[in-house]
């Protein structure tokens, strides 16, 4: 379906920006009036991942989420709710409070206002030397809060439409991943030079996985595998990893691949034993830090040298609840395979989470504007963890303001070494627009059109149906 077949809302897309037929120009990554565009008319008017909830333990946790230059607080109640409040007094505007922590109340330390935990004023200086207003304008403004899997979600309109409404099938499709009962394993943030799209792109399609990670193909030769570029007949063996597009969401799933050509029978073999399989979950494990537990590495090598009938992955499955279970991980997944199939997959909730979830973990990434440059974004990366209550790590996040300063595993790095290079070369005279494979790659041409709604009133209508 052509990007401009169906308008059903008033509005217009500047030419410049217009997708085409399965193309998305490159001004919408490069153009500094573009991402102006989104600081005021996408980003307020979406549900945004604020934090986990975990982030807030108890009454007077807060955390500060930051969106270009809008500040919001996200606090623990006393009664245990959660509120979230734009961060500026209401005398003069002054940024209250930053970072993470706990209060009792909110104090800005420019005349000594003081505000509740729910943003309500509690004392405001010579009360009687200032105009009468209501007294809500006293308060810190409200800004709409709601969770869904044990994250936190903030939204700045007026009358937003339910959480669970914008997430849908979220929340059903998962369901039985329990993903409230997980816990941070680890938690970074960096600063990567691109458009924060760009790095949105490069995490929510699978197809460049052979040539960005070849090594992939070969977890079987060492530790770590070689990253030599893929042979033209090592492609053949790329995992196929086609779009599911929904109305405000995408993802990609791996499916067999529809594939004619000639397969080597032998590396087929190979690659379908016990053993090659929980070399993968090492790998995964090791230089990733998430996509495979510790427990599950230890779950895969345990059907080594076992009589398995049929694919080893449902095994796997078994294998890993088996020992999670044996070892007292409590409200870890009871899910049928069927289940696992539905929810599995590479997820992005629009417009700036990204979250890769299996059966014992889940590998996050959130990717922000870096403030007014278009060349530069935030990304925050993490693992959540089904642990037993003795084993929660004690995280934080890790801050790093140049990626290159710090290990992020064989895979990541090479990622973001691509990712430099993408957006400088889009900005060549050379390069005018995106060609979008329509089978593998329309979560990125979907993540444009939903955000036409919000940037321009143009509504593309519902996304084609998925087809294999």
């Amino acid at each position: 379906m052509a990007a401009t077949a169906t308008i059903s809302l008033p509005g217009e897309v500047p030419e410049q920006w217009a997708l085409g037929d399965w193309t998305v120009p490159k001004g919408r990554y490069l153009d500094p009036d573009f991402l102006a565009l989104e600081y005021e008319r996408l980003f307020p008017c979406v549900w945004q991942m604020a934090c986990r909830e975990e982030e807030l333990p108890e009454p007077g946790s807060f955390y500060e989420y930051t969106i270009g230059r809008q500040s919001i607080l996200v606090v623990r109640q006393v009664d245990g709710s959660l509120a979230a409040l734009h961060n500026a007094c209401s005398h003069r505007g002054m940024r209250i409070i930053g970072g993470a922590g706990r209060v009792d109340e909110f104090r800005c330390r420019f005349h000594g206002w003081r505000y509740g935990l729910d943003g309500a004023n509690t004392f405001m200086f010579m009360e009687e030397e200032f105009a009468e207003r209501p007294v809500e304008c006293r308060n810190l403004r409200a800004v709409h809060v709601d969770t869904w899997g044990g994250w936190v979600f903030v939204h700045m309109g007026d009358e937003p439409e339910p959480l669970l409404d914008w997430l849908d099938p979220l929340p059903t499709l998962l369901a039985p991943f329990n993903l409230e009962g997980m816990r941070y394993a680890w938690r970074k943030s960096t600063v990567v030079p691109s458009n924060w799209k760009t790095l949105l792109d490069a995490f929510v399609e699978g197809w460049h996985n052979v040539g960005t990670h070849p090594q992939m193909l070969r977890v079987d030769e060492g530790d770590p595998p070689s990253a030599r570029p893929a042979t033209v007949e090592e492609f053949a063996h790329g995992a196929w990893t086609p779009s599911v597009m929904y109305r405000n969401h995408s993802r990609f799933i791996y499916q067999p691949r529809p594939f004619t050509g000639v397969v080597d029978p032998g590396r087929a073999e190979r690659v379908s034993r016990p053993e090659y399989f929980a070399t993968m979950m090492a790998y995964q494990n090791k230089h990733i830090g998430s996509l495979a537990t510790e427990r599950d590495v230890r779950a895969a090598r345990s059907l080594v040298g076992r009589d398995i009938d049929g694919p080893v992955f449902p095994a796997y499955l078994q294998a890993c609840k088996e020992f999670a279970q044996k070892e007292g991980v409590e409200g870890y997944p009871d899910m049928t395979v069927e289940e696992f199939n539905a929810g599995n997959g590479d997820w992005h909730v629009t417009p700036t989470m990204v979250f890769l979830v299996e059966q014992s973990c889940l590998l996050g990434y959130r990717m922000r504007p870096n403030g007014d440059d278009p060349d530069s974004c935030i990304w925050d990366v993490y693992s959540l963890e089904h642990f037993r209550s003795d084993e929660v790590p004690d995280t934080k996040w890790e801050h790093y303001p140049v990626w290159r300063d710090h290990d992020w595993g064989q895979l990541i790095t090479q990622d973001l070494k691509n990712l430099g290079d993408i957006q400088r070369g889009m900005h060549s005279q050379g390069f005018q627009e995106l060609w979008i494979n329509m089978k593998q790659e329309g979560a990125v041409i979907n993540h444009h059109r939903i955000a036409d709604r919000f940037l321009f009133g143009v509504d593309h209508g519902e996304p084609p149906p998925f087809e294999m």
